[in-house]
């Protein structure tokens, strides 16, 4: 291993430094860089679910307060209940919409890049990936999430890295 990989760690976020999984454990180990961006990687994941599986509240923000759609009065996604996910118009939307939320809400990805999967006419489940680039140093690291939108439920399962 190189001295660079040894020197370079990825910082952990506040909430996950706060949280405490292990409470038995008093004194944390220094984690590889392999490690920090395993769990870095593992957060990111979490916080998108979390982020897909919340919804906006009804109506939009009033069009002379242009600020608030970045605010966390906007966060989470719209109620696509009422779309149909055989419909091009309406995965075009949840495509933007998404694309939208992540860019928006999570920081820690660039070039965030969403492809809705062909839905299967069997299924209730729509299926789609979030590729982007994690933020890290010394150069971006690319991502992918394999994401499942489960119709009957509206609940987003977010895998991947």
């Amino acid at each position: 291993m190189s001295r660079i990989d040894n020197e370079i760690r990825v910082t952990i976020s506040v909430l996950d430094r706060l949280l405490d999984y292990e409470p038995e454990i008093t004194r944390e180990p220094v984690a590889s860089r392999a490690k920090s961006l395993r769990q870095l990687k593992q957060s990111v994941r979490r916080d998108l679910e979390w982020l897909l599986n919340t919804r906006q509240t009804v109506g939009g923000a009033p069009s002379d307060l242009k600020e608030l759609s970045n605010s966390l009065a906007a966060y989470g996604l719209p109620d696509f209940s009422n779309l149909s996910i055989e419909s091009a118009d309406d995965q075009k939307r949840m495509q933007r919409e998404i694309e939208d939320a992540v860019r928006i809400f999570e920081p820690r990805l660039e070039d965030v890049e969403v492809t809705i999967e062909p839905a299967r006419s069997t299924e209730r489940i729509l299926r789609f990936r979030i590729d982007a680039r994690l933020k890290v140093e010394p150069a971006p690291e690319p991502v992918t999430f394999d994401t499942m939108l489960q119709l009957g439920s509206g609940q987003y399962i977010v895998q991947g890295e």
